[in-house]
């Protein structure tokens, strides 16, 4: 016997198209040229009409399949109504919001892990240093705004140096502790002012956000909307930065700045410092606040073989009546410190970056070993 040239299946899918049409309410057979279920039938299968009622023969023989009109009439009764089918209404389908997020997700990774070291060319040949601010607190009545213009006056007029701020520029206050405005002679409106006044007296090299900083800001950060209206040349970030310093004579200084570091130590507030540099990055060069005392600790690495120099800065805000309520001991003995980095000692960990717990001695120094450089000598050894 001769294999089927139906399948069960085909004889199956051909019946079912043809009850569509009937539940549609075509007749079976067309009456004066009127359209019919078959040729209906016949259009959706692809197929001519003779082949269509050649399919019908044989599912009739060979699977006892074959067109039920009373199976189309409760079809039609189980639909009382039918709905016109709408326009698209523009959502994206799963597959389109797969394909976008795909596009997206690409771009973020890439920005994400460039960010994860931002590379800083240097164009300035010769020594420089990098000059750390600690908390502001511009509009606390505690800030000590004599120092704090000193220092950006140091820095400003002092070529080489360059300037970083690790957060908390302003009290900001939010939630409970916004009671503490009315002790406060600043308004929120003047603090902007002060803040927009200090990120433009220098070209920071790193801006830093604070937990200050971040508080108020669910419908956006006004102080990042001033640094982009204000196209300054250095990064702005929350949550920790590192970068690398690439000096025109080929050394690099990798430096990693936060608001903090975790981990600390009631017997050394650089505690947190030395944590980073057995558990997290090696850097030359760590710099955070917060804390509102001041640390610092050199950590050498003999892999690799670097000297690394651990800076907690202080804060410019005086009188800190949370301090004296807590009894904690004053230990703000420096409000902002400074590393002078000498590309002529790239070849030595101890040589290469210096500390400095004051501005004008840093920017003393880094003045003095600019000129040797420019005359063609080195520091003496």
């Amino acid at each position: 016997m001769s294999a089927p040239t139906l399948t069960e299946d085909e004889a199956r899918r051909t019946i079912e198209v043809i009850e569509e049409c009937l539940a549609e309410g075509l007749p079976l057979t067309g009456v004066g040229g009127e359209p019919s279920a078959r040729q209906e039938a016949a259009r959706r299968l692809g197929i001519t009409p003779p082949s269509l009622r050649h399919r019908i023969s044989q599912a009739d023989s060979l699977y006892n399949l074959r067109p039920d009109p009373e199976a189309a009439v409760k079809r039609r009764m189980a639909e009382p109504f039918t709905f016109d089918t709408l326009p698209h209404d523009g959502e994206p389908s799963a597959e389109d919001l797969i394909a976008a997020l795909s596009v997206r997700h690409a771009k973020r990774k890439a920005f994400h892990d460039a960010a994860k070291l931002r590379q800083v060319r240097i164009n300035l040949g010769g020594p420089i240093a990098v000059a750390g601010f600690g908390d502001p607190h511009v509009d606390d009545k505690g800030c000590a705004w004599g120092d704090l213009e000193r220092d950006v006056r140091i820095c400003r007029d002092t070529l080489g140096m360059l300037a970083v701020d690790v957060g908390d520029n302003s009290n900001n206050w939010v939630g409970r502790l916004m009671r503490l405005y009315a002790d406060q002679e600043v308004t929120p409106k003047q603090s902007l002012q002060l803040i927009e006044w200090l990120m433009c007296a220098l070209p920071w090299l790193h801006w830093e956000d604070g937990n200050h900083d971040a508080w108020n800001t669910e419908k956006g950060d006004p102080v990042a909307i001033m640094h982009k209206m204000h196209k300054r040349l250095g990064s702005m970030n929350v949550g920790g930065t590192r970068l690398q310093l690439n000096l025109p004579v080929g050394a690099s200084v990798f430096m990693h700045v936060r608001h903090d570091f975790p981990g600390g130590s009631q017997f050394n507030p650089a505690h947190a410092m030395v944590r980073e540099t057995l558990f997290g990055f090696r850097d030359h060069i760590m710099m955070c606040g917060h804390r509102h005392h001041t640390g610092y600790i050199p950590v050498w690495h003999n892999d690799p073989r670097r000297l690394c120099h651990g800076f907690r800065l202080g804060t410019y805000k005086d009188m800190d009546h949370y301090a004296a309520e807590k009894g904690f001991q004053d230990g703000n003995w420096a409000r902002s410190m400074a590393a002078v980095i000498d590309p002529d000692h790239a070849h030595d960990p101890v040589r290469f970056v210096k500390a400095f717990f004051s501005l004008e001695e840093a920017a003393e120094y880094l003045t003095w070993r600019r000129h040797k450089w420019e005359l063609g000598y080195s520091s003496p050894g």
